[in-house]
């Protein structure tokens, strides 16, 4: 049937190849030309070039493109924006790209100016106005336009083409889509672009999500809908993360592809870290695979490998005298303070807890949490301050005593919980540096993977200290960033561990060769 009404406009689609191709690559090296992969030039052409038999009209009105990050999914909308701006005779073009921030829209928006820009041919025929994020082409009287979220500002919209990024971001309830759709009614040949990254496919009324069930049936058959087009790219449910092959469905800019330019390296990295961290698996799945996933909190280690016998040390003497960086998580009320040495020897790290509870608190809240509190405070796993919260000064004081067994470089601390006694410590000759918890961590927890994985964290298989590790809760945001929750559980030792590591790891990396250092450092010697 589609044969019938439909055909493939060869011409065009040669000569939206030439065009785009003559222009320079917006991310890569300096003045690099494009050179369009497979799979771009599929997409953009069957939406530029397939046409309906009856008018000559373009055939696709609505697009849905959905593959996994870092795949340059925008520079499609990109490139179809910008050819149609100087090649459609359409009068008074309103090319309106949106998204969730300035910054999101601005990608698709500084690719179009920059091939603009660099191309002296397309110059001579537009003005730039950077300052208002807009490009004028006079002889059409056409622009490009890039518009927040703020729905009350699209009412005035008659778009020609729209591209509206990152749709499973949306917090408009796509009202903003809804509103950029309808002001296209008076146009013979409109596009609107939905271009995104699966959301997490528990919300009905995600933009996302109803775009991708409606796509599903359409290519199903389901519904009929001759100008909807849908550009698909998700691995297989319940696929094996670290499959290669299932890698290339989702990621069609992958480097195992000709032509790719998405690094395999990262998500070998990062398949393996997900199968040492169960939480990171559904990040995985939705972000690299395309999948929709919830990113529920789950258990953030692995203790599989936390327990591993070679992660597990006995004799601690060997520490004795050694360079350590110190966490220290202070407690709230009647709960946890930890203090958790960390010693950075050769490429390994070990850990070494002490814990603090108020005594009077063992026996009631051992009740509640279900755990033996009082028996591991009788064998020494932790430490019971006299009273019904943990005093800060006896803290200091083994603080104090421990300075004179190890060589306690750096304690880091947390400011808004730990103020008081870092002034006092910091009197005491310690060096203090302030770290804020919470998503500041990721960098560190994805250095704690590697460690673990590798089996290159050690730790004194202290059973508080592994009950914290179990208890441990993992939590990402949509940047990916991933925190450790401890409102989920009593995992103040873990987060005091993160704290030593954070500096213990920057320490101890090896100074990389800076030449321009080297040159300088030559010139003063020469003085």
């Amino acid at each position: 049937m589609a044969k019938e009404k439909y055909y493939f406009d060869e011409k065009e689609a040669a000569k939206f190849k030439t065009f785009i191709e003559k222009l320079n690559l917006p991310k890569g090296k300096k003045g690099q030309k494009i050179k369009l992969l497979d799979y771009q030039l599929k997409i953009a052409t069957d939406i530029i070039a397939t046409k309906r038999k009856s008018d000559g009209l373009r055939r696709y009105r609505e697009i849905f493109i959905t593959m996994a990050r870092k795949n340059s999914k925008s520079f499609i909308a990109a490139i179809i924006i910008l050819y149609l701006f100087f090649t459609d005779d359409e009068m008074g073009q309103e090319n309106i790209v949106a998204a969730n921030s300035r910054e999101q829209a601005d990608n698709i928006y500084n690719m179009i100016e920059y091939m603009i820009r660099t191309n002296k041919t397309l110059m001579k025929h537009c003005v730039i106005v950077n300052s208002r994020r807009r490009i004028l082409r006079k002889v059409t009287d056409s622009f490009i336009q890039i518009v927040s979220s703020d729905t009350s500002k699209l009412d005035g919209f008659n778009p020609y083409i729209a591209a509206v990024d990152e749709t499973h971001e949306d917090k408009t309830g796509g009202e903003n889509y809804t509103k950029l759709q309808t002001g296209q009614g008076a146009r013979d040949e409109p596009i609107i672009m939905s271009i995104t990254t699966a959301s997490n496919g528990m919300d009905e009324h995600n933009l996302e999500y109803q775009k991708y069930q409606y796509a599903l049936k359409v290519q199903s058959g389901e519904v009929e809908d001759d100008s909807f087009y849908a550009a698909i790219y998700r691995a297989d449910d319940d696929c094996d993360i670290e499959d290669e092959e299932q890698w290339t469905k989702a990621n069609p800019g992958i480097d195992l592809l000709p032509g790719g330019f998405r690094k395999s390296d990262e998500l070998r990295r990062l398949s393996k870290q997900a199968k040492v961290m169960p939480a990171l698996i559904p990040g995985f799945r939705r972000y690299y695979l395309n999948q929709h996933v919830v990113l529920e909190a789950e258990r953030a280690i692995n203790m599989k490998y936390w327990n591993n016998k070679d992660n597990t040390i006995s004799d601690l003497s060997f520490l004795k005298g050694k360079a350590c960086y110190a966490g220290l998580d202070l407690s709230v009320d009647k709960d946890f303070t930890a203090l958790v040495l960390v010693f950075p020897i050769d490429d390994e790290y070990h850990v070494l807890p002490y814990l603090f509870k108020p005594a009077e608190t063992l026996i009631s809240d051992g009740k509640v949490d279900k755990f033996p509190y009082e028996a591991y405070a009788k064998q020494g796993y932790m430490i019971a301050t006299k009273g019904d919260f943990v005093n800060f000064r006896y803290v200091r004081q083994i603080i104090e005593e421990l300075s004179r067994e190890y060589d306690i470089k750096e304690i880091v601390f947390d400011k808004f919980a730990s103020s008081g006694i870092a002034s006092d410590l910091q009197n005491d000759g310690f060096i203090m540096v302030d770290h804020v918890q919470g998503f500041g961590f990721s960098p560190t927890i994805a250095d704690f993977y590697d460690l673990l994985y590798e089996n290159k964290l050690k730790h004194p298989n202290n059973p508080v200290f592994n009950w914290m590790a179990e208890s441990t809760v993992a939590i990402e945001n949509s940047q990916g960033r991933i925190k450790f929750d401890k409102t989920q559980g009593k995992i103040d030792g873990i987060i005091a561990m993160l704290m030593g590591l954070t500096r213990a790891i920057a320490n101890n990396k090896k100074q990389e060769y800076d030449p321009n250092k080297a040159i300088e450092d030559w010139a003063n010697n020469m003085g």
